[in-house]
């Protein structure tokens, strides 16, 4: 019991982000997630810069913990993220995420997740005329929001590597079923 009590009051004295004397520093926070792994967040000194690192269940015998995940978000002098990078615990690049805000309402609109690995394109008309290459995400979020400016569930488009109709339905045939 005096575990819990005192856990919430650790927890305010780490998250504060100045020092007596007014000046920024360092916040570092412990999370321990349902699959048993362990995650360290912690933040920059002008707090533009978030480090997520996930860290597996010690599987030596000595007990060390195994760095699976890392994820960096920045955000903006308005405090919004604006990106996010995702990496595996090698620290290979696998995934970039982008956040995209309504102009004037200043709120969460927008998360495009782009794979790293595969660059996944189309052809599309630009203002010019001419055909160009636009990347593609492989997820999309799109924040709705109601009349009263209450946030409502996202819609989610996921979008993976694919085949084509022809090859998904064979030469010839459609995805419309004939009425007898």
């Amino acid at each position: 019991m005096k575990k819990l009590l005192f856990a919430p009051l650790f927890v305010a004295f780490a998250l504060t982000s100045t020092t007596a004397y007014g000046q920024a520093r360092n916040e570092v926070r412990m999370t321990r997630n349902d699959d048993g792994s362990h995650s360290e967040i912690s933040t920059s000194k002008d707090n533009l810069t978030i480090h997520r690192r996930t860290y597996s269940k010690a599987t030596g015998g000595n007990g060390e913990k195994t760095l699976s995940m890392t994820v960096i978000y920045r955000k903006d002098k308005q405090h919004k993220l604006r990106q996010g990078m995702i990496y595996d615990g090698a620290g290979n690049p696998l995934y970039k995420v982008k956040y995209g805000y309504h102009r004037t309402t200043g709120r969460l609109v927008k998360e495009h997740m782009f794979d790293l690995r595969v660059k996944r394109t189309r052809v599309q008309t630009g203002p010019d005329g001419k055909p160009r290459e636009v990347e593609i995400p492989v997820r999309m979020l799109d924040h709705r929001y109601d009349a009263q400016g209450r946030e409502m569930k996202p819609i989610c488009i996921c979008l993976p590597a694919g085949q084509t109709a022809e090859e998904l339905f064979g030469k010839g045939k459609s995805t419309h079923l004939d009425r007898l």
